[in-house]
């Protein structure tokens, strides 16, 4: 069987996406743009009919100048009547949601291997959260203290038994190596 399609991803889907609505008679330049980019940002690759690649091949004519229809077995889309949006009040916007907390900003044993512990609670001090910490040190694998891994801690408390528990994981396994 044979394959009609074309896969297309990164710039040259970039630039098919822009023809494509470029092509499109009853939009203005603001709607295409917004298409444009969300189509862009929406979709990691197309599978487009090779008639329709064709069609939207721009031909030497002159700078900025797209041809008719070039594969002629391919129909023009209709264009849907243009109906202008219903006036919407302003809605207030919404309160930014909360930025997802990365586990790994401070890779806990590296940083404590480069720059040792002084170092370690240096990038820590960074982080405010004691929760934060305490997400940090059970993704990381480090073994907190029973005492500072639930309930009220200080932060500093946090800080200094994520260090010992670094340190002692990095000094466990060069025991264990060598």
């Amino acid at each position: 069987m044979k394959d009609n399609t074309v896969k297309l991803s990164g710039h040259t889907k970039d630039r098919f996406l822009e023809r494509f609505f470029a092509d499109e008679p009853g939009i203005d330049a603001d709607c295409r743009h917004r298409l444009t980019g969300r189509a862009q940002s929406a979709f990691t690759s197309l599978r487009v009919r090779k008639a329709l690649m064709a069609q939207q091949r721009p031909t030497k004519v002159g700078p900025g100048v797209r041809p008719a229809a070039i594969a002629p077995e391919v129909e023009p889309m209709t264009a849907a009547p243009v109906v202008p949006p219903p006036v919407v009040a302003p809605v207030a916007p919404a309160p930014a949601p909360e930025t997802a907390f990365d586990t790994y900003a401070v890779k806990l044993v590296p940083v404590f291997q480069r720059e040792g512990r002084t170092g370690l609670l240096a990038a820590l001090a960074g982080v405010s959260s004691i929760e934060h910490l305490r997400q940090m040190a059970k993704a990381q694998q480090i073994v907190l203290p029973q005492p500072l891994r639930t309930g009220e801690a200080e932060a500093d408390a946090v800080r200094t038994g994520i260090a010992d528990a670094v340190a002692k994981r990095v000094a466990d396994r060069r025991a264990a190596a060598g």
